[in-house]
């Protein structure tokens, strides 16, 4: 007991001896800095009382433990060297674009347009959003490519057409679409679609015989006039060309008759 006693005197002597080195070594600057920290502490412990960032305390030291608090102060250092690199030109060109996304936002909200988004998303997922795409190309070359006087042809081509439709309406094409859809359904169209190749040749050999008839009448036009007598005829039956035209006209004329007589039809 009496031992115990006597360590505790030890101790208390040596820790006045300690408080009084300490006192003599301060100055009145750092018992002036001293006393300005702990008043500033004390100011600060009183903020933080006020508002209630006591309550924080858990959450930070959280944070400090998973290395957010970390990354926090990385991301800080980032956001100040951005700060630090931009200049004002930087900051005025991205305030314009700022500006112009928030412009554009207000104009599709007020369009509407985000109900066209999920169709957009459909197109984009189905591949209709990139053959637009495409076909906007095909048509901008298309563009770049027309030349002022293709435009004018192009436009005048369409012109004539129109004005072709219209005297078409105008002149009965209705009633000639009419009377070829009553051809179709009876089977006429039909026939006439079969017969149309030989009628065609039939109405080329009538031609054909039409422009013989009126060369033939030309050339006989200035052929000088007949002598006459049994003696002219005699000598027009002797030429080969005349047989020959006149057993041709006895064939077509046994012909036409065959066709008109009544036992024919």
């Amino acid at each position: 007991m009496d031992t115990q006693t006597g360590e505790s005197r030890v101790a208390d002597v040596e820790i006045e001896r300690l408080v009084a080195a300490a006192r003599d070594a301060l100055t009145d600057e750092m018992v002036a800095r001293l006393a300005t920290t702990a008043a500033d502490a004390a100011d600060l412990m009183d903020q933080v009382n006020r508002a209630g960032l006591a309550r924080a305390i858990p959450a930070l030291a959280q944070m400090a433990s998973n290395g957010d608090l970390e990354r926090l102060g990385q991301l800080a250092r980032v956001y100040s060297s951005a700060q630090d690199s931009l200049t004002d030109e930087m900051v005025g060109r991205l305030s314009a674009t700022i500006g112009d996304g928030m412009a554009l936002m207000d104009q599709v909200n007020r369009a509407g347009l985000d109900r066209a988004i999920p169709a957009l998303a459909e197109m984009g997922h189905n591949g209709d959003l990139q053959r637009i795409v495409k076909l906007a190309r095909v048509y901008g070359s298309a563009e770049d490519a027309v030349t002022d006087e293709m435009v004018g042809r192009l436009s005048e081509t369409v012109g004539n057409g129109l004005s072709l439709l219209d005297r078409f309406a105008r002149g009965g094409a209705d009633r000639v679409i009419a009377i070829l859809e009553r051809l179709e359904s009876s089977g006429a169209l039909q026939k006439l679609s079969e017969t149309l190749p030989d009628l065609a040749e039939r109405m080329s050999r009538v031609q054909t015989m039409l422009a013989a008839i009126e060369s033939a009448a030309h050339r006989t036009s200035q052929l000088p006039p007949s002598r006459g007598g049994v003696g002219g005829l005699w000598t027009l039956m002797r030429d080969p060309e005349t047989q020959d035209t006149l057993r041709f006209l006895l064939a077509v004329g046994k012909e036409l008759r065959g066709a008109l007589s009544p036992t024919a039809r």
